[in-house]
């Protein structure tokens, strides 16, 4: 989540006492939006949450981001497109929003609201419960496919990155505890994820953002920067990685689905070569998801270096 919403960065640098401000005042309209939406079923609950971020979303300044991401990773298409794609991809942030609020409703009414997908060697691994990896993108019901480890009795913890708005952290983290798994903090590095994988247990990284310390991989034919440390994480530890994706069906449905393992295509190569490798796989699967369902990738940052700047 953005540091700022209400005034841009730069304003709120010059200005510490406006940006507090700001950020306090985020902060209550978040609060009373969360509280708006637990009183609605999941259906019309993000359907709300949709027409308000995708009225409020294309007016801010987050939306030249998501039309130069689109621009990048859809060259031929129109900036007509990409207008009405952006407005959906708000939209979607919206019911992401909702439905990580009503997550544990949606859990409640399972039988409902959620299918589960495995591919065959995915299954065998998850019903071993052997140490893995599973992997995402913001593309989707991102959030909705940690319900897999209470589905399958699975013991993953989830890495996410703190709100750079002190005044939104505690609201998310209460949040982000109705998942159903442990939550690693990204600041916490590398050491937590590897005792959990030496123990046996999984997991969970959404990948597909800028990561500045990150190597050079192709994404849509141009090389950005990304995080190569869930194939590192896979190699290191011996457990196996695996895509997960969540698909929203309408009207507050899912169906999140485990593919089959992503291996390197050269186990004799050094351990470099092996991430870089898998990573490039990772990336493709991700796209593969982005092309089916522009609407609904949210890609709020800047993914690409600068010099591809549209």
């Amino acid at each position: 989540m953005s540091q700022y919403y209400l005034i841009p960065k730069k304003l709120a640098r010059a200005y510490p006492a406006l940006g507090r401000a700001a950020q306090w005042l985020e902060a209550v309209a978040f609060r009373f939006l969360f509280w708006f939406i637990k009183l609605f079923p999941p259906e019309y609950a993000t359907g709300v949450a949709a027409t308000a971020f995708g009225w409020v979303g294309p007016r801010s300044l987050k939306a030249r981001k998501a039309d130069t991401n689109l621009a990048i990773a859809f060259p031929e298409q129109s900036a007509q497109w990409r207008q009405q794609t952006s407005r959906q991809i708000f939209q979607h942030l919206g019911r992401s929003a909702a439905e990580l609020i009503l997550l544990d409703r949606i859990w409640a009414e399972r039988e409902q609201r959620l299918e589960f997908v495995l591919q065959d060697k995915a299954r065998a691994h998850i019903e071993n419960k052997d140490a893995a990896v599973f992997v995402t993108a913001h593309v989707g019901a991102w959030q909705v496919t940690n319900l897999l480890a209470a589905r399958y009795d699975l013991s993953v913890s989830t890495v996410y990155a703190p709100e750079s708005n002190i005044a939104m952290r505690e609201i998310m983290l209460k949040l982000r505890q109705s998942l159903g798994v442990k939550l690693i903090a990204t600041d916490a590095g590398v050491r937590p994820l590897i005792r959990e994988l030496h123990n046996g247990d999984c997991i969970g990284l959404a990948m597909d953002t800028r990561l500045d310390s990150g190597q050079l991989v192709p994404y849509f034919g141009r090389d950005a920067l990304t995080n190569t440390s869930a194939a590192r994480l896979a190699l290191r530890s011996g457990a196996t990685l695996m895509p997960i994706r969540g698909e929203s069906l309408g009207k507050a449905r899912f169906r999140i689905t485990v593919y089959d393992p992503i291996v390197s295509s050269d186990p004799d190569a050094s351990m470099d070569e092996q991430a870089l490798d898998i990573t490039r796989q990772i990336n493709q699967c991700f796209e593969s998801w982005i092309r089916d369902t522009p609407g609904q990738w949210i890609c709020l940052k800047r993914r690409w270096p600068k010099a591809h700047k549209l």
